[in-house]
């Protein structure tokens, strides 16, 4: 009985020991003798060969863009004077609606506008207004945020928040 054991291991060693590198014989084109299909030796942790040109690859994740949309007027608040613009606000401007004067300062994603009568503010949260003398404001549809005012007896004006993100803002101003 231990012999018999001992010959069929014996013929096991050999058969694995006695691969073929050819085609002829059955086996795998390119795989050396003694080695797995993948090329790597009998025994030895599998190798995931490299993909080639010709295979399909997963799709990277996307990467958030850095560049902010583009608005129709740029940063050209002179464009602002009639009450009509779609300008690009980093950090701080000067705006000129209509005759009101208004500073613009951004962070964090928020929108502030100033001026003698108060503020108003737009950000992906929300509005936020406090304005004084005898003006009114109000939320309108559209875009990120959007707020209408008026000041006692000056111009109705519509801001509407288009694109939010760090020290960016793009705003559309309506009348």
């Amino acid at each position: 009985m231990i012999g018999r054991g001992l010959v069929v291991a014996a013929a096991l060693v050999t058969l694995v020991g006695c691969g073929n590198s050819d085609d002829s014989a059955g086996g795998n084109p390119g795989t050396l003798k003694g080695a797995s299909p993948t090329g790597s030796p009998v025994g030895s942790p599998m190798i995931t060969p490299s993909p080639t040109l010709g295979t399909p690859q997963p799709p990277s994740p996307l990467q958030p863009s850095t560049q902010a949309p583009t608005a129709k007027d740029g940063q050209n608040y002179k464009a602002c004077v009639d009450g009509i613009c779609e300008v690009l606000i980093r950090n701080k401007a000067a705006l000129n609606l209509s005759g009101d004067k208004f500073a613009a300062t951004v962070a964090a994603g928020k929108l502030k506008l100033t001026d003698s009568h108060g503020y108003i503010a737009l950000s992906r949260n929300g509005t936020d207004v406090s304005r004084s003398g005898g003006g009114s404001a109000g939320g309108v549809a559209g875009g990120i945020a959007a707020v209408s005012w008026s000041s006692q007896g000056g111009p109705l004006h519509i801001a509407t928040l288009t694109y939010a993100e760090g020290d960016t803002v793009i705003v559309r101003f309506t009348k």
